[in-house]
């Protein structure tokens, strides 16, 4: 099996932390967006990810090499931003046509049965119930089929979202598809869409695509999103948890993070370094060598070297970053 993981995007929905960082290494829960997708996948019968970059890609490139120099990469740049079904035909032109391959969307992290999809014998489409679908690819499906894709649609036939998961039994089922697609420069919304191509394939019906209800999907998209992806990864996935009285888990603490007379927690991560002092923390991210000294913090992403000093409320701040608040007398 081949994965393709598209990682070329800009990231500008968190900025200012993406101006510094690409959005793939982002830190949550302990660990980068990308480290939690390989860990996601780990137990899958692959043979070579497909990396494809753009935006900060030697970055990338770099903290895979050192991190995963077991995995079999192979990485593919998207110079221009031309939409994602341009990145996955840039990925699919080199795999072999009777490949199997699963697309998964680089700033996402799935919760779902990988068992379901390597034991069936069909091309599968991952969507999840949402109570705004304008704001997705939306399928339609009708007694276990799915009948229609459509891109962000004004009027969706359904609630159920793409979530940007797909698997393909046969790479041949869908890149004739998606080189269509791209040679008669066929375009949704200015960009090539991974969706034009599947509505090719149900209007051929030629393949049978069937749904993936997938049980967990967070988009690491936004600094709301991003928070919310901390607290579900440790809920669900953290191990080895520091049972203390001034720990309201679920948390992740760094093991060279210094904590006195404070309150951590709940849905807390703390990077290396850090030091928190007098002060209570909570829904938060907070990166490596932090200094947080008699602070309420809430809600918030801090990035590496911040100080925040007799402060309270929600932050979003930078590498290097510096508030000071009035010391209460």
């Amino acid at each position: 099996m081949t994965i393709i993981i598209p990682l070329a995007g800009y990231g500008t929905r968190l900025r200012p932390f993406t101006y510094e960082t690409p959005k793939p290494l982002l830190w949550v829960a302990g660990d980068t967006v990308l480290g939690w997708i390989f860990k996601s996948i780990s137990s899958l019968p692959i043979s070579t990810i497909v990396l494809v970059i753009g935006y900060k890609g030697e970055e990338i490139m770099e903290w895979v090499n050192v991190n995963y120099p077991e995995l079999n990469i192979r990485w593919v740049m998207q110079k221009d931003s031309k939409g994602l079904g341009h990145a996955i035909w840039l990925a699919g032109k080199d795999i072999p046509r009777n490949e199997d391959v699963l697309i998964y969307l680089g700033d996402t992290v799935f919760d779902v049965d990988w068992q379901e999809i390597s034991s069936k014998d069909k091309n599968l489409i991952g969507v999840k119930e949402v109570s705004n679908p304008r704001r997705f690819g939306v399928a339609k499906v009708e007694d276990g089929e799915i009948i229609d894709v459509v891109e962000k649609p004004e009027n969706p036939s359904s609630n159920l979202a793409i979530v940007g998961l797909y698997y393909i039994k046969e790479w041949n089922s869908l890149f004739p598809y998606l080189d269509t697609t791209i040679q008669k420069d066929i375009k949704t919304k200015g960009e090539y869409q991974l969706t034009d191509s599947y509505r090719m394939i149900l209007e051929e019906k030629d393949v049978i695509l069937e749904p993936l209800y997938v049980k967990g999907w967070f988009d690491c998209g936004t600094k709301m999103s991003l928070l919310e992806t901390n607290a579900y990864l440790l809920e669900n996935f953290q191990e080895n948890r520091i049972e203390a009285d001034w720990i309201n888990n679920p948390c992740y603490i760094n093991n060279s993070a210094r904590i006195k007379d404070s309150i951590i927690g709940p849905n807390v991560s703390i990077g290396s370094g850090s030091v928190i002092e007098n002060s209570f923390i909570e829904n938060s991210i907070i990166w490596n060598d932090v200094n947080i000294i008699n602070s309420y913090i809430n809600e918030s992403i801090i990035g590496n070297r911040v100080e925040i000093r007799n402060s309270r409320g929600i932050f979003h701040l930078a590498t290097d970053s510096l508030i000071i608040g009035k010391e209460e007398k």
